[in-house]
């Protein structure tokens, strides 16, 4: 990568992404969301339309924490550091949900794990629309991350801005 690139964001410390890269992350998201929505609500719809849902919500959301995982963070802040490692946790539970929501609605294991009771049990208990868990995980570390990030960030700018005019 060109040196120019990787530091796009300056002060801040985080990468930024380029246009492209941006609008993948918005199209990961919307893709999450009519994925999501056609799971839940198009069940009358047919199955199939249900494992087009969740095939759309599964790219969605590796598109989408690909591209939140170039947004790298390469300043020396702790706090940042810290909010940027809980953005990957939550990106990982979106990769988690949906690999239960293949699962769920595809039962890819189920034949291999429900052989007895106890192992359709434990499909049922462990796998079966825990995706819901998983996502619900990660969209509220995302928010938290989000909102956190943006202060720590305004709040390091006000903190420069008020340094400086003390110097004139």
């Amino acid at each position: 990568m060109n040196e120019n690139n990787d530091m796009k964001a300056g002060q801040s410390g985080f990468r930024t992404l380029t246009r492209q890269q941006s609008g993948l992350l918005a199209v990961g998201a919307l893709m999450m969301v009519l994925g999501v929505g056609g799971v839940i609500f198009g069940g009358s719809m047919g199955l199939t339309f249900v494992k087009v849902c969740t095939i759309v919500f599964a790219v969605g959301a590796v598109t989408f924490a690909l591209m939140q995982m170039m947004q790298t963070y390469n300043g020396n802040d702790m706090t940042l550091r810290r909010l940027r490692q809980i953005m990957i946790i939550g990106n990982v539970c979106f990769i988690l949900a949906a690999l239960l929501m293949v699962e769920s609605n595809f039962q890819i294991l189920f034949p291999y794990v429900a052989t007895t009771i106890d192992g359709y049990n434990g499909w049922v208990h462990y796998v079966y629309n825990n995706w819901v868990i998983a996502l619900l995980i990660a969209a509220i570390l995302q928010m938290y991350t989000t909102h956190r990030i943006a202060s720590e960030l305004k709040k390091r700018e006000e903190g420069r801005g008020s340094s400086i005019k003390s110097k004139e």
